[in-house]
């Protein structure tokens, strides 16, 4: 079950094999373990470092059976909760972009005592706007881009991709995103992106009780500024602090400025 599992999620152990320090890196919607690579050498000496790959993602394995399974965030809590277990891992810091923050969220409050610190990169908790809160899409908009995305994938793809990157100065990244984003089955990802862009955790994020720094790129066309204030007025003792860089993936775009950021915040 354990081999299972590690092969299943294309688990990587990498760094510092003797350390007592763990760092766990979730990466997000439509990318994979590869999007760390900029930032996990600057880590690689003093902490053992655990990467691995979401369901559907990157060298993941995932059966048809499974497929409905995942269209739940829980789902994918369980799944790190899983890995952890596989690797007797304790007392973690967990460092996740996107979506995969508000699945950190979940673990830490199922699990409370496994994870010591958490960075949230890019995170956001509602993506709809609500009534008393600015989220970044009017359910309208949000509609929009999930038909385009069931209409026609890889021209939602070519489209979507550039404008979440948001870098136009450094174009491979787009196409890297576009990359990674078209292994994804069609099915798997609509069927994965419409429970991101519809779904609320602002209850959840509000129990966090784990020390919690909020990395937040300007200019990020998929998190609104007034979100990652959210977070961190609604997390207790939480930090935020602002990158120099655009778009949804600081850890691609200014991986020195995410780095400084981290470092200064874990033990």
């Amino acid at each position: 079950m354990t081999s299972d599992v590690l092969a299943n999620h294309n688990v990587q152990i990498l760094g510092n094999q003797n350390s007592p320090k763990t760092l766990l890196f979730a990466h997000g919607f439509g990318s994979d373990q590869t999007s760390w690579r900029l930032v996990t050498p600057a880590f690689a000496a003093e902490y053992r470092l655990v990467l691995f790959d979401l369901p559907g993602c990157g060298g993941s394995k995932i059966n048809e059976s499974e497929r409905l399974h995942h269209a739940k965030l829980e789902n994918y809590a369980q799944d790190i909760l899983s890995i952890c277990d596989a690797l007797d891992l304790e007392e973690i810091q967990l460092i996740a972009h996107s979506v995969s923050s508000m699945t950190a969220t979940l673990v830490a409050l199922k699990h409370p005592n496994l994870i010591s610190r958490l960075v949230f990169i890019s995170a956001c908790a509602r993506y709809i706007q609500d009534q008393d809160y600015d989220g970044s899409f009017e359910q309208l908009a949000a509609d929009r881009i999930l038909n385009a995305m069931a209409e026609n994938y890889s021209l939602w793809v070519r489209q979507y991709a550039p404008s979440i990157i948001n870098t136009p100065n450094q174009p491979l990244l787009s196409e890297e995103f576009s990359r990674t984003l078209l292994r994804l089955r069609p099915d798997y990802a609509f069927l994965t992106f419409s429970m991101i862009i519809q779904s609320d955790y602002r209850r959840e994020v509000s129990q966090l009780k784990v020390p919690t720094l909020i990395l937040q790129a300007y200019q990020d066309p998929f998190v609104s500024e007034a979100a990652s204030e959210y977070l961190h007025q609604v997390i207790r003792g939480s930090q935020l602090q602002w990158i120099e860089a655009k778009g949804h993936f600081p850890q691609l775009s200014n991986p020195k400025a995410v780095i400084e950021a981290i470092r200064g915040f874990i033990f």
